[in-house]
């Protein structure tokens, strides 16, 4: 079996076990450990089960104290904006020097779980769980592909792509403007745009991998993409709603975009815009779960969180274009390629 076909194996079982585990503990918003697990699956080499473990279990501790920003929100609203803002800088710093799966992790602690903490510390510290849930699932399920799975040997690969000096502190910058807006933004209603934030994340990060000229195309056409993968979920899972469905669809899915981000089906798109196109998914296809539970109008509620993540998408791609014509050497930045 080739090393594409285990992979992809991996990440749908492990997307599969991700979404079982996860709803069946109904904590609250349960796609983002699906998210969490996608992310710790799409890693090119496992973590052993003992580090995976205990770095979930710190990520939790670490999401929890995220909730310590909250009293700072509330009564001294200045000092924590620079606050994240320094810390997002910090961290965009640490994802283009290599250590992407940690940064992203952390990222989401900073933003997410102070937001969740102005609705209900309960829910904070539930998604702190929840994510940190994702990540030991994610870990076990790698470990035991290996195991099942063992890869075969691969030539080594070519060494990263060079980065000026200057480039890792621009783009960490242009990385802070696009995601800071819309933390700003979902200070005013926490509840609606907790996803957003996690996907205008999601686009910091990946324009900082993408040329100029492909990033409007690759950030709308990904958001585009998840919000027709979601809805073929939702049609799906409206032939017999449960939880075994909603758990085989999801591999399905899952299985799907694997195949294309691991290139076993030869298209044309990146593979982060297959990833970002899924979490796009989930980020969309997750709340409306709740909104019928809730007796909510899905469609519409899904359609005003589409067309948000749309609008994100493309003030990132002008946050990029901005940059770009602003550079003094009117040169285009060099491509960034930090290791996973």
């Amino acid at each position: 079996m080739h090393n594409g076909d285990r992979a992809v194996l991996r990440i749908s079982c492990g997307t599969a076990i991700a979404a079982l585990a996860c709803y069946s503990l109904a904590l609250p918003m349960p796609h983002l450990g699906c998210i969490m697990a996608w992310i710790v699956l799409c890693q090119g080499k496992p973590l052993p089960i003992k580090k995976g473990v205990v770095a979930g279990l710190g990520l939790m501790a670490t999401m929890m104290g995220g909730v310590l920003i909250v009293p700072l929100l509330t009564h001294y609203p200045l000092p924590a904006l620079l606050l994240t803002a320094l810390l997002l800088y910090l961290l965009m710093q640490m994802w283009l020097a290599g250590k992407g799966t940690q940064a992203m992790l952390l990222t989401t602690a900073v933003t997410i779980i102070p937001i969740a903490g102005l609705i209900e510390q309960s829910l904070a510290v539930g998604i702190a769980q929840m994510m940190g849930l994702g990540i030991i699932i994610g870990t076990v399920v790698n470990r035991i592909a290996l195991v099942v799975f063992p890869p075969q040997a691969t030539p080594a690969s070519a060494g990263k792509a060079y980065v000026a000096p200057q480039s890792p502190h621009q783009l960490a910058l242009r990385a802070v403007l696009i995601v800071l807006p819309v933390w700003l933004l979902a200070l005013s209603n926490p509840a609606f745009y907790i996803p957003a934030v996690m996907k205008t994340v999601m686009l910091a990060q990946q324009t900082n991998t993408l040329a100029a000229k492909q990033v409007g195309r690759e950030l709308v056409l990904s958001t585009l993409m998840g919000a027709l993968l979601a809805v073929v979920l939702w049609f799906g899972l409206s032939l017999w709603p449960s939880l075994l469905m909603l758990v085989l669809w999801l591999a399905l899915v899952s299985l799907w975009v694997a195949r294309r981000m691991t290139r076993l089906v030869a298209n044309r798109f990146t593979p982060s815009f297959w990833s970002n196109a899924w979490v796009t998914c989930l980020i969309l296809f997750g709340p409306a779960i709740q909104d019928s539970a809730a007796g909510k109008d899905v469609w519409l509620a899904s359609a005003m969180r589409c067309s948000l993540y749309v609008a994100v998408a493309l003030y990132g791609w002008a946050c990029v274009v901005i940059f770009e014509r602003w550079r003094p050497s009117g040169r285009p930045a060099p491509e960034a390629t930090p290791g996973d």
